[in-house]
């Protein structure tokens, strides 16, 4: 019904003849669904619309807009502006500036009688995505059009773990957000595996006319399930970390990880179960709560954890 009442209202605007017996035959639809049609236009979204004997046709008496005013609950409207906050995850990306249109467009379409003060919004409602790298958005286009066309990339890509700027041949496979900052899941060709790169990181890329091949067993769910953050693995580990109480009582709150069980203690700590894979993030993200997280398993990351404190202890120590 939405589908031919657009379709009869656009006709109308355009200042054709219409008629029901036209509009039933041109949805195949029977001539009383017809007659409903214009009166659910006329009723429900108030289109000033008659019959305009003389002519023999349905006519418009006034202009309107080509869709009808959109009804909105206040939790939706609200919605709709914090929507706006959002898309700081999207700046500099180029998704930013549709967003933006779209965002003006739905806006323009809300009744006249609908208004939301941002002052009002902005005193009641905050995001805050953390600091976030900007990528290029040229890069950022050019990585989904290498994407979308299924094309071998040559980057130029600063790595982050070694320091160094190389060239690479990479076949993009999936483009994706991790807290805020934005990368492509990419068969390397010199690693021969998926590595994810940051496109922050991508200095400079260009599209060859090699066709791109995605392994085909490739799953991105699969591919990062068993990650706790942006590292993968070869392997998931059980790894098992106490908390003190203090602590316990926020690890509690959230869904670490997937594969997360916590298991609560009787002075009020807790322990945190995970199987996951690389265990370097990992331990960076189990050292900001101090002495108030233990690793217990597995052996490895427990001496790792130990070492790294040893070593920050002793800058203390030279006061």
């Amino acid at each position: 019904m939405l589908r031919r009442a657009v379709w009869a209202l656009a006709q109308l605007r355009a200042g054709r003849s219409l008629t029901a017996p036209a509009l039933a035959s041109h949805f195949e639809v029977s001539l009383r669904t017809a007659y409903r049609d214009f009166d659910f236009l006329r009723d429900d979204w108030n289109v000033p619309i008659e019959f305009d004997y003389s002519r023999g046709t349905y006519r418009l008496t006034a202009p309107t807009a080509l869709v009808a005013p959109i009804t909105l609950s206040r939790g939706e409207i609200v919605a709709l502006f914090f929507a706006e906050k959002v898309l700081a995850q999207y700046r500099g990306t180029p998704f930013e500036a549709d967003l933006e249109t779209a965002l003006r467009k739905v806006r323009e379409l809300l009744p006249e009688e609908v208004s939301v003060s941002p002052g009002v919004l902005d005193a009641c409602l905050s995001l805050d995505p953390g600091p976030t790298y900007r990528p290029d958005p040229r890069i950022f286009a050019d990585v989904l059009d290498a994407l979308s066309r299924r094309r071998v990339a040559l980057v130029r890509y600063r790595s982050l773990s070694g320091g160094r700027t190389t060239d690479r041949r990479i076949h993009p496979c999936h483009v994706f957000n991790h807290r805020g900052d934005w990368y492509v899941a990419a068969w390397d060709e010199t690693r021969r595996q998926v590595r994810d790169f940051a496109l922050h990181r991508i200095l400079r890329i260009s599209l060859t006319h090699d066709a791109c091949e995605v392994p085909v067993d490739f799953d991105f769910r699969r591919y990062g399930g068993d990650a706790f953050g942006i590292e993968k693995g070869a392997r998931p580990v059980d790894v098992v970390i106490r908390f003190a109480p203090r602590q316990a009582r926020w690890i509690r709150e959230r869904q670490w990880h997937p594969s997360a069980r916590v298991r609560n203690e009787a002075d009020g700590g807790c322990r945190l179960h995970l199987r996951v894979s690389g265990l370097d993030e990992l331990k960076r993200w189990v050292m900001q709560f101090g002495a108030e997280a233990e690793v217990l398993k597995p052996a490895s990351l427990r001496r790792e954890v130990a070492r790294e404190l040893r070593e920050a202890s002793k800058a203390y120590e030279r006061d």
